[in-house]
């Protein structure tokens, strides 16, 4: 690739990656909702089920639009390691915005209360009351940035296993092109 090819390449992983970051921006915020809302929790996880096709499907009609319908795996596999890169900041950054300016507490606070009741079920043994104390200390000593961090580790986590296997579906070589 030449420089100006380059270039146009990474700008595109991260067009296509600001895409797949809204998805997953709307989808944390879903989750976020999802404690009082179960078709916000149903939405959130058809999001998160779809993510990976989302993903392939953006790459693909880059292949196709960009690459003359040609990619091998590791162009597709740094296509799609860099659209992944892109949402997961884009997604982190929404969920701190989030956390800091619009929640208050709320998402922490239905958590409790979730827990609480689980609690109050008749048939809970002492070992899982033990455990849902122990969640709630985590609960209680996290904080919204300890919080944003660890969706953004879970997210570099999927960043260097999902393009492996999203890349095997996007690549396409000479003589497959030709069929």
């Amino acid at each position: 690739m030449n420089t100006q090819t380059n270039k146009e390449f990474y700008q595109n992983a991260m067009r296509n990656g600001t895409i797949l970051g809204a998805v997953w921006s709307i989808m944390y915020l879903l989750l976020f909702a999802g404690t009082t809302n179960m078709l916000s929790i149903f939405t959130c996880l058809v999001l998160y089920f779809t993510s990976p096709f989302i993903a392939a499907k953006l790459a693909i009609k880059f292949r196709r639009n960009e690459c003359e319908n040609r990619m091998g795996y590791m162009q597709a596999w740094t296509f799609v390691f860099y659209m992944y890169i892109c949402a997961t900041l884009l997604s982190a950054l929404v969920s701190y915005i989030y956390f800091r300016f619009f929640d208050e507490g709320a998402f922490f606070m239905s958590l409790q209360n979730m827990l609480n009741e689980s609690m109050k079920i008749a048939g809970a043994d002492e070992l899982m009351t033990q455990q849902i104390k122990e969640t709630q200390n985590i609960i209680d000593n996290a904080t919204t940035g300890s919080f944003v961090w660890q969706i953004m580790n879970n997210n570099l986590v999927s960043s260097t296993i999902m393009p492996l296997v999203i890349a095997i579906f996007v690549k396409k070589n000479d003589k497959q092109a030709k069929e």
